[in-house]
């Protein structure tokens, strides 16, 4: 059996970002588990910007407001820093804009999506 260790990542620093082609956008992998799809990261979002259009998830997906406002914009959907929000698999949602630089904690029970969305993809 292989050994088990506790893992600690330093969250607001610098390191681990990848950018998402979407100007203003980026994530922090925090953990995931290649076989099932799982992850917890951080989404980091600046003003103005956010995704671009309707789509679904694989999986169920859940969002923690940390700091900022980010609006999802056809249904008026506002999290605000300790807004908790889930939005289940196959659930059209979206498009978004961060109202203000947001930084949000986000998770996937599962693969994120059946097929990645341009606005999704790393720079």
């Amino acid at each position: 059996m292989a050994e088990l260790s506790e893992i600690v990542i330093q969250a607001d620093d610098d390191t681990g970002w990848k950018e998402l082609s979407r100007p203003g956008a980026s994530v922090k992998i925090l953990w995931e588990n290649e076989e099932t799809g799982f992850s917890i990261a951080l989404f980091k979002v600046a003003k103005g910007s956010g995704v671009p259009s309707r789509h679904v998830h694989a999986s169920n997906q859940f969002m923690f407001c940390l700091k900022g406002r980010y609006r999802y914009t056809a249904s008026d959907v506002v999290l605000t820093p300790g807004k908790f929000y889930w939005n289940p698999k196959d659930h059209p949602h979206g498009p978004t804009e961060a109202e203000e630089d947001s930084l949000l904690v986000e998770v996937y029970d599962g693969p994120h999506y059946y097929e990645t969305p341009e606005f999704a993809k790393h720079a």
